[in-house]
C-alpha cells in the first residue's frame, strides 16, 4: 500500500464502497423477484415468444451492456476513466433506488436495462485507471489488491446485507423475508453505492514514472484499431466459455441455498460473506503464485482445481458443507482473475487498453444474455443438477483454452510486452 499513488488508493476506496453496495443488493435481487411472484410469470417478446420474467430481468442488463459497449468505450476514451467511474457509480445507485421504489415489471425492466451501461462504465474504466496510476513494480500488487479488496468487501456486504431485511422487519413492521423488507434493503444499497463516487471526485490524472500514458484516442487510426481488436480475440475465448457456464448457475446460487437447504436471509448473508472474504484473501496471494508459475500458469491451475469443487457443491448434504465447498471453489476460481487482466493489459497498447478490457469484460458477460433465461426454464423442469454439470463442462473448456493459447504458446516464444 505504501508504494501506491494517491489516486490508486482513492480508487480502492471507491471500489470498496461500490462493491459493498452492490453486494447488499445482489444478495436479495432474485429473492425479491421470487417474493413478487415474477419467477412464475412470463413476458411475450416479438420473434421470441414467451420467456420467463425472472430470466429476462437477469439477462437484460447484459444485453443492453453488449449493445452499448462500443459507444461507451468511445465516451470513456475521450472523457477519461475517472469520469466514467463516477458516472457508473451514480447510475448504479439510481437503478437500485428504482428497484426499491417501483417494483412493478416495467420499471424493473427499465432499471435492469440501465444497470447494464452502469456496469460497462466500470468495466472499461477500472483497469485503464489502475494502469494509469501504477508503475510496473506495483502493478500486479495493485490489480490483486483491487480484486481481493472488492471480493472481500463483497463478502462483508453480504454479511451486513443478510441482516438488513431483519432490521427492516423490526423497524418498519413489514413481514420477514418479504418483498417490502428486500425493497428497504435496496434503498440502503442505493445510498452506499452513491457514496462510491466521492473518493474519485478529486483524482486527477497522473502517470507514474516508467509508465507510458495513453495516447489520445485520435492518434489511434482505424487500421491500428482493427489490429487491436483482432489481436485481442485470443483473450476472449476463456471469458466467453466461463461466461456461458457461470450464467447458468452463479446468479441463482442464493435460490439454490434457499430451496435446497432452507437458508434464512441471515444465513445467506453469512454464507456469501464467508465465500467473499475467503476469495478476497486468496486473491491477495495471487502475485506470490504468479512468481512461481507465471500469470497464466496460475490462472490455469486455480481454474482447474475449482471444477471438482463445483460438482461437489451440487452434492453437498448440508448447508455448512455446501458453504465450505463454495468457499474453496470461489477462492480457486477467482483468485487469479486479476492476473489475467494484468496479462492482457501489458500486451495491449496504452491507447487501446479501454477497448481491450471492454472486450474481455464483454466476453465475461456475453453468456448472461441468454444463460439466466435458459437456467430459469431448466430450474422449472429439472432443478439445479443439470446446471452444475453444464457449468463444470464450460469451466473445464475455459481452463484448457487458457493452457493452449497462453501457457503452451508462451513456452514457444519469447514474450513481447507490447504485442497483442
Amino acid at each position: 500500500m505504501a508504494s501506491l499513488t494517491g489516486p490508486a488508493r482513492r480508487y480502492l476506496i471507491h471500489s470498496a464502497l461500490l462493491t459493498f453496495g452492490l453486494a447488499v443488493s445482489g444478495l436479495f435481487y432474485n429473492l425479491l423477484l421470487v417474493e413478487l411472484g415474477y419467477d412464475q410469470r412470463g413476458i411475450r417478446l416479438p420473434l421470441v415468444g414467451e420467456v420467463p420474467l425472472l430470466g429476462l430481468l437477469n439477462s437484460l442488463p447484459v444485453l443492453v451492456a453488449a449493445l452499448g459497449s462500443l459507444p461507451i468505450w468511445w465516451v470513456v476514451s475521450r472523457g477519461g476513466p475517472r469520469r466514467a467511474l463516477v458516472a457508473g457509480a451514480l447510475l448504479s445507485a439510481g437503478t437500485l433506488l428504482g428497484v426499491a421504489l417501483w417494483p412493478a415489471p416495467l420499471p424493473l425492466l427499465i432499471c435492469a436495462a440501465l444497470s447494464g451501461p452502469a456496469t460497462v462504465l466500470w468495466q472499461v474504466s477500472a483497469a485503464p485507471f489502475m494502469m494509469e496510476h501504477s508503475g510496473p513494480r506495483e502493478r500486479d500488487a495493485l490489480f490483486a489488491l483491487s480484486a481481493g479488496l472488492s471480493i472481500g468487501v463483497a463478502g462483508l456486504g453480504s454479511l451486513v446485507g443478510g441482516l438488513l431485511p431483519g432490521l427492516a422487519t423490526a423497524s418498519l413492521g413489514v413481514p420477514a423475508q418479504s418483498a417490502a423488507a428486500y425493497r428497504a434493503t435496496f434503498a440502503v444499497a442505493a445510498v452506499l453505492t452513491a457514496l462510491a463516487a466521492l473518493p474519485l471526485l478529486g483524482s486527477g490524472r497522473r502517470t507514474p514514472p516508467g509508465t507510458a500514458g495513453p495516447a489520445p484516442a485520435s492518434a489511434v487510426d482505424r487500421r491500428a484499431l482493427l489490429r487491436t481488436v483482432l489481436g485481442a480475440l485470443r483473450f476472449l475465448v476463456s471469458p466467453l466459455l466461463i461466461s456461458f457456464g457461470a450464467a447458468l448457475l452463479i446468479p441463482f446460487l442464493n435460490l439454490y441455498f434457499r430451496q435446497r437447504y432452507d437458508a434464512s436471509d441471515a444465513a445467506l448473508g453469512v454464507v456469501f460473506a464467508l465465500v467473499g472474504i475467503a476469495t478476497g484473501a486468496a486473491t491477495l496471494a495471487a502475485p506470490l503464485l504468479s512468481r512461481r508459475l507465471g500469470r497464466m500458469g496460475s490462472v490455469v491451475l486455480t481454474q482447474s482445481l475449482a471444477i471438482p469443487c463445483l460438482l461437489l457443491l451440487g452434492l453437498a448434504p448440508s448447508l455448512w458443507a455446501a458453504t465450505l465447498i463454495a468457499l474453496i471453489r470461489g477462492a480457486l476460481m477467482n483468485m487469479a482473475a486479476p492476473l489475467y487482466d494484468a496479462y492482457a493489459m501489458e500486451r495491449s497498447p496504452a491507447a487501446a487498453r479501454p477497448l481491450v478490457i471492454g472486450l474481455i469484460n464483454g466476453a465475461f458477460s456475453t453468456g448472461y444474455i441468454v444463460g439466466p433465461t435458459v437456467s430459469a426454464a431448466v430450474q422449472r423442469q429439472y432443478g439445479f443438477a443439470p446446471l452444475f454439470v453444464a457449468t463444470a463442462c464450460f469451466y473445464a473448456c475455459a481452463a484448457l483454452a487458457n493452457y493452449l493459447l497462453f501457457v503452451r504458446a508462451d513456452r514457444r516464444r519469447a514474450p513481447d510486452p507490447h504485442r497483442i
